[in-house]
């Protein structure tokens, strides 16, 4: 291919998706730091670890880390964390948490799909709310599944259909900005993981507010007798367990 050969299509939806988060990363990591040191957080990391099965000194990607929150979390558990983001802007905030906090992380600038490592190195994959900015889910699934353990879990989240993450999405029929995000449904990622070969081993539902403050239009309880895709449909974030 000559030097001046147009980009692949791929490759400039990651350049949109890695200028747009650069461009949010204060805000979002403002918010994001926020919601770190709220009440809950704790019950929610003990939750997380314990889906995935892991234990002190297992390694964990942390893949789509933003500004580094949970990777921090996770190596102050004792973890071995690797951290992966595409926006350099997050990942220079990341790693300034992590020396005010003074927990070793792993920290790489790269794409989901990806990824630099060999077969079998890690325990468990944390992925939460970032395969909606990946311009081929498969090629990411199938390199989580290339570095995973044997007995190795994924936990992988996407907004639901209906949630405030999503409330721009109608923008997507105007066509009057290139793509950067995919609008992955739970239910579409349910039956991509069923194509690849992942069983699902749990599941659930956050109803809370996204991380720009806006607020679900729907609780908990009052969704507790409906069908479980519109409990998905509903959800701020839809969380499967996978292996």
């Amino acid at each position: 291919m000559s030097d001046d050969a147009p980009p692949h299509e791929d490759d400039a939806w990651r350049e949109r998706v890695r200028e747009a988060w650069d461009g949010r990363a204060a805000s979002w990591d403002e918010t994001a730091s926020a919601n770190a040191s709220a009440p809950d957080r704790a019950a929610d990391l003990d939750r997380t670890i314990d889906a995935l099965g892991l234990r002190p000194g297992d390694r964990v990607l942390d893949a789509g880390c933003g500004s580094g929150h949970w990777a921090i979390a996770f190596a102050e558990r004792g973890l071995k964390v690797t951290a992966l983001d595409l926006s350099p802007e997050l990942m220079r905030l990341a790693m300034a948490h992590a020396e005010r906090r003074r927990v070793a992380v792993e920290w790489r600038l790269g794409d989901l799909a990806r990824l630099d490592d060999p077969f079998a190195v890690y325990r468990a994959i944390h992925c939460r709310t970032a395969l909606q900015f990946v311009p081929d889910v498969p090629a990411a699934l199938h390199d989580f599944r290339r570095v995973l353990r044997p007995g190795g879990r994924l936990l992988a989240s996407v907004p639901g259909a209906l949630s405030p993450i999503y409330r721009g999405s109608w923008r997507r029929h105007l066509r009057v900005e290139p793509p950067a995000v995919n609008w992955l449904a739970p239910w579409e990622l349910e039956r991509l993981l069923g194509f690849a070969g992942w069983i699902i081993r749990e599941e659930w539902g956050e109803y809370g507010r996204d991380l720009t403050g806006e607020p679900n239009a729907f609780q908990p309880g009052a969704l507790a007798d409906l069908d479980r895709r519109l409990r998905q449909a509903a959800a701020t974030t839809w969380t499967f367990i996978a292996s």
